[in-house]
């Protein structure tokens, strides 16, 4: 299905970038856009990570609304209907959620976005309270129980890391008293946050302004994608290949932006060769640092 989209008529760019976001593959993208992409601290957008899951995911189940409108018209006060039709909602979330997860060859990321918001969806059908941190450890229990060595992969690394600090600054995510844009702006702190020691071991670079693209990029990510899914269903409609391309265009002149933003101010990129050990004791004391400010704040 995914090939539907050639029909749109995207460039070679657009295309590539698009692959890269609905399946994680890579392959059709240049080095130099990978570099950049990854020196701005924007790789989460060419990898199948917990935002595009929860795109996909809130597509299927809007997909449902017609059917809760018609079933709202002729059952209005029948509590039973509309609780059947939630827990059936639900359940067929999920298990499209898990096809469209093994079909992209399932990512650690992605396994673990699916399996907490799987989870979150089973305790909400079973009146359970659940927590995410609770689901994150079972997403990662999961992939281990299934492959020991995913523990030392850098995808499993970088995407449990990100959750973990999305989830540590929640307090201040959830604020209304922060302005939209600060909040978007923290989200990216937070997901930076603990991933920066474990990206500097890897690829031995820091994005110093990634949190930039938290402001200018990851608000457009539900458009692009829902674009993009209407453009496999539909490929007939030519016209949304120009908001594709404009988005696409946009996200690559960001990822550049903050690199030539970067060697302006700092004279190049920093390069950084920690150890495993500077890596730990760099992630226990930013964990001592949020916690402190956490306990500081209540």
């Amino acid at each position: 299905m995914f090939e539907r989209l050639q029909e749109l008529g995207l460039s070679d760019e657009a295309y590539a970038l698009a692959q890269g976001m609905l399946l994680g593959d890579k392959s059709g993208l240049s080095s130099e856009v990978v570099s950049a992409f990854r020196t701005a601290g924007m790789s989460h957008i060419m990898a199948v990570s917990g935002l595009h899951v929860g795109i996909i995911m809130s597509l299927i189940w809007m997909t449902f609304r017609p059917v809760e409108m018609l079933v709202g018209r002729q059952a209005p006060y029948n509590l039973t209907v509309h609780y059947a039709l939630g827990d059936l909602k639900r359940i067929v979330v999920i298990a499209l959620t898990a096809i469209y997860v093994w079909q992209i060859g399932a990512p650690a990321s992605a396994v673990r976005a699916a399996l907490m918001l799987s989870l979150l969806m089973l305790g909400w059908m079973l009146h359970r309270s659940t927590s995410a941190w609770r689901c994150m450890a079972f997403a990662a229990l999961v992939l281990i129980a299934w492959d020991p060595w995913t523990v030392g992969s850098v995808g499993f690394q970088l995407s449990f890391l990100a959750v973990a600090g999305i989830l540590l600054f929640q307090p201040w995510l959830q604020s209304d008293s922060l302005p939209r844009w600060l909040r978007l702006i923290l989200l990216s702190v937070g997901a930076q946050w603990f991933t920066t020691p474990v990206v500097a071991y890897w690829f031995h670079q820091i994005p110093v302004l990634g949190w930039i693209q938290g402001l200018l990029v990851v608000p457009l990510m539900p458009l692009l994608v829902v674009l993009l899914v209407v453009g496999m269903l539909l490929p007939s409609l030519h016209f949304i290949a120009v908001p594709i391309e404009a988005l696409t265009a946009w996200m690559g002149w960001v990822a550049q932006g903050i690199g030539r933003v970067e060697r302006l101010l700092l004279g190049g990129h920093l390069y950084f060769y920690p150890s495993w050990w500077e890596v730990l004791l760099a992630e226990l004391l930013l964990l001592a640092i949020i916690l402190y400010l956490k306990v500081k704040r209540e």
